[in-house]
């Protein structure tokens, strides 16, 4: 067995030991706990085009009757739920992606069109394409000379 003397020269020395196996435990669990244990569920990109925002968000599982998408001028809210049981007559023998409810919300930089905001889900991807208001798309304006 070994044992460990700290060095009275160097009180330090122990809490540094101490914070590197805390830092090593926490990533022990960070790793094994998925994606519930995260705050940033779903996963998402967000884009800027000259005429809109499009947020591309994962939901592997997520049937598209069970997401809901709420849209102020300036923010965009996705919720949803992922809900887990095997088909009438299996049984499960492993669960390793479990059910889960979600909703995380995006501030946007600049107004949007709520009225014409379209949502649409494709191989577990959502994808929200939010119209730019008229006022907040960028303007060209012309140079004449005087």
């Amino acid at each position: 067995m070994l044992t460990y003397w700290m060095d009275l020269n160097d009180p330090f020395r122990a809490f540094d030991n101490v914070r590197r196996r805390m830092g090593q435990v926490l990533r022990d669990y960070d790793e094994s706990a998925g994606p519930r244990a995260r705050a940033s569920y779903p996963h998402a990109s967000l884009r800027d085009t000259k005429e809109a925002f499009v947020l591309t968000a994962e939901v592997p599982g997520v049937a598209e009757a069970d997401l809901k998408i709420t849209a102020t001028h300036d923010s965009l809210t996705v919720s949803g739920e992922r809900k887990t049981g095997a088909p009438e007559g299996y049984a499960v023998h492993r669960e390793e992606r479990g059910a889960l409810r979600f909703a995380r919300s995006f501030a946007l930089p600049a107004k949007i069109d709520v009225e014409k905001i379209t949502a649409g889900l494709k191989h577990g991807v959502l994808t929200v394409t939010m119209p730019k208001h008229p006022e907040s798309q960028p303007k060209a304006i012309t140079v004449k000379a005087q």
